[in-house]
Parts: structure tokens; sequence; C-alpha cells
């Protein structure tokens, strides 16, 4: 009984910690949709395979309708990877947070997180099984100016 009264208090003291930090108006501010990913963004990812050390660049296009592609540059124990070119699906919550599947070559599944208004995300691959601990940064390539900054750059 006294453990079961213990977990319970450890149990409420984080979700109040995690209520504190998370703040209940977190998830209300944010509005993201498939198309807060649209366009094309620069990916560096890093990690660990079974087969050793693993670093990545790439470039992928969202519809924003839940399509993509994409191609990597990979390099894998020292050892330089052909470049696979893939195409794949997404979905954004509301909550800014992504789930994905990369299809052939690749297969595999990821978790991102949308940052700076749709400028950027971070990603951790998630595949089940696959012994991988990979994650990384994109961030939108070319992003839209407004008027101003581009009348401002008139000198």
């Amino acid at each position: 009984m006294r453990r079961d009264i213990t977990r319970l208090m450890m149990a409420s003291a984080l979700a109040a910690l995690f209520g504190v930090i998370a703040g209940p108006t977190a998830s209300a501010e944010a509005k993201c949709s498939n198309a807060t990913l649209n366009g094309s963004y620069g990916l560096h990812a890093a990690g660990t395979t079974p087969s050793g050390d693993f670093a990545a660049v790439g470039r992928f296009t969202f519809d924003g309708k839940g399509n993509l592609t994409g191609k990597l540059f990979v390099r894998v124990a020292g050892n330089n990877i052909v470049p696979p070119a893939f195409t794949g699906t997404y979905l954004v919550s509301p909550d800014c947070t992504v789930t994905d599947t990369w299809g052939p070559p690749i297969n595999s599944t990821h978790v991102s997180v949308i940052v700076d208004e749709g400028k950027g995300y971070l990603i951790l691959n998630n595949t089940l099984g696959s012994g991988e601990t990979i994650s990384g940064e994109a961030k939108k390539l070319f992003p839209r100016r407004s008027n101003e900054d581009i009348e401002g750059n008139r000198d």
C-alpha cells in the first residue's frame, strides 16, 4: 500500500512538473497542418547504425498535402553510400509534430517537430527494429522574404 501511494505521489509530481514545463497553452498556440511543411528543406543528420557511424545531408520537398520526395548523400562507417532518391508520405498534427514514412530504397519511419513557424524541423528515426539512432535538423531552403525585406536590400 505504501509503495502504491509513493508511486502515485511520484506520478502526480511528474505530471505537475510536465504541466509547468509544457504549459497548458503550448498545444493551444500550435496550429499546424500538412500545409505547414511546404517547399524544400536542407537536412543534416548524424548518428549510429549497426554498421557504424552515420552522417547524411539531403534535400526534401514537401507538397503541403502529405507527400514528400527526398535525396540523401550518406556516409556509414567511413564509406560513401550511393545517394538514394525516394518518395514518402507525412502527416502533421495540430501540435506541430510530424510522422512520416520514406519508401524504397530507404524504407524507414520518423517523428519530427516543426520549429520556427515551419522554417525548420527536428527529426528522429524511429523505425522499429532497425538498431539505428539517428537524429537531425532541417532548414527551409530559400524561405520567402517579405516585400519589406526585398525593398530594404535595394541599396
